[in-house]
């Protein structure tokens, strides 16, 4: 059934929100009433198919979401204004209407591969939500001093991205931000091998980054540090059109070995990935890099093939990322802390060690059947 809920009810709806702006309820409640009797009327009339019901959540967060937006930037006089307006009420019902039928009865949906209760998902899914809530409680976001702890936290929210990514059916979209995770993957990887004097010519390069992309006000400090890049750039031989690589892989002549052999270059496959020792993504990345564009790769996927591709290098670089949060962060937390890490870990590591074996042996399986 089509029904309203009571006026108190949607009341004590709206007060479990902790809403900053102010609320007209009575309004509110108008363009509730007045849009669930307009998808009444539609189904009556056999306009929309059959509804058995609504989903009074979404509705009413559509209702509200609304009127915050449409008067958002009102004082009080002028949201009296609005709020007094029949016309106002009819107008945001319509659009609540619209979105509640389009987007909660009839969104389009991706074909889903997966769904996020199935331990391939929700295990995972558990270990890497375990990891940001221990990693949230640093220090963070000042770079001279939580640069590792912000990449890792990064790293595994991506890694989160990748696996929500999966659950809606966007596989190749999970499969281009996977080479996201892989770059962060590789750069935190040597950031933690060569220690505090790399991670002081990494934070410099960034500062070149954000000059080389106006970011910085003052027109004074952008010019010396142009004047220091050119110079670093003629240390090493490079020419004016080198400039944009040596801003994004240069930090890494602060590192002896890549600095003396010139097989290492100012790239992602023959400097980062190569110096970091995450090796067997060459192919991957590869094909990581043909799907961010419109190739016939992009436009008509093997979905199997990019599921399986996906959730096996994710697994893959938790295994990494959780490995590096051990050694990097484990001794620091609390007692407290760290036993309920280790009691988690004991009960779910060795079961996403036999969940990627298990995919994996399907992934080997459905390539030979293609």
């Amino acid at each position: 059934m089509i029904n309203l809920i009571t006026k108190e009810q949607f009341n004590a709806f709206i007060s479990r929100f902790q809403l900053h702006q102010e609320v007209n309820l009575d309004f509110l409640y108008d363009v509730y009433e007045t849009s669930v009797s307009g998808i009444k009327d539609l189904n009556d009339n056999n306009m929309i198919g059959v509804i058995n019901g609504i989903n009074q959540y979404d509705l009413i967060n559509y209702c509200l979401g609304e009127y915050l937006y449409l008067t958002r930037h009102f004082n009080a006089e002028q949201r009296e204004q609005f709020t007094s307006n029949e016309d106002n009420v009819h107008y945001a019902a319509s659009i609540v209407a619209d979105k509640y039928l389009s987007l909660s009865l009839f969104n389009y949906q991706e074909k889903k591969m997966m769904n996020k209760y199935l331990p391939p998902i929700s295990t995972l899914n558990l270990y890497l939500n375990f990891m940001l809530n221990i990693l949230n409680n640093y220090k963070q976001n000042e770079p001279r001093h939580t640069l590792i702890r912000d990449l890792l936290a990064r790293s595994t929210s991506i890694a989160r991205c990748v696996l929500s990514l999966l659950v809606d059916g966007y596989v190749t979209e999970a499969y281009a931000t996977w080479r996201t995770l892989h770059e962060c993957e590789c750069t935190l990887v040597v950031l933690e091998k060569y220690g505090d004097t790399l991670i002081e010519r990494y934070l410099r390069h960034m500062t070149y980054g954000i000059a080389y992309k106006n970011g910085i006000h003052s027109k004074e400090e952008t010019d010396a540090i142009f004047v220091e890049i050119k110079e670093g750039m003629a240390l090493h031989g490079l020419k004016s059109k080198d400039m944009k690589k040596y801003i994004e892989y240069g930090w890494l002549y602060a590192i002896e070995e890549f600095n003396s052999d010139p097989l290492y270059k100012l790239n992602f496959k023959d400097g980062l990935e190569k110096i970091s020792g995450v090796k067997g993504y060459e192919e991957a990345y590869n094909v990581s890099s043909e799907i961010v564009h419109a190739t016939p790769m992009l436009i008509y996927p093997n979905k199997d093939y990019f599921y399986y591709a996906t959730l096996l290098s994710l697994y893959e670089a938790f295994f990494r990322l959780e490995s590096s949060f051990i050694n990097l962060f484990f001794k620091q937390i609390s007692k407290e802390n760290a036993e309920a890490y280790l009691r988690m870990r004991n009960l779910y590591y060795s079961h996403l060690m036999n969940i990627y074996k298990r995919e994996k042996d399907i992934f080997i399986n459905k390539k030979e059947e293609n």
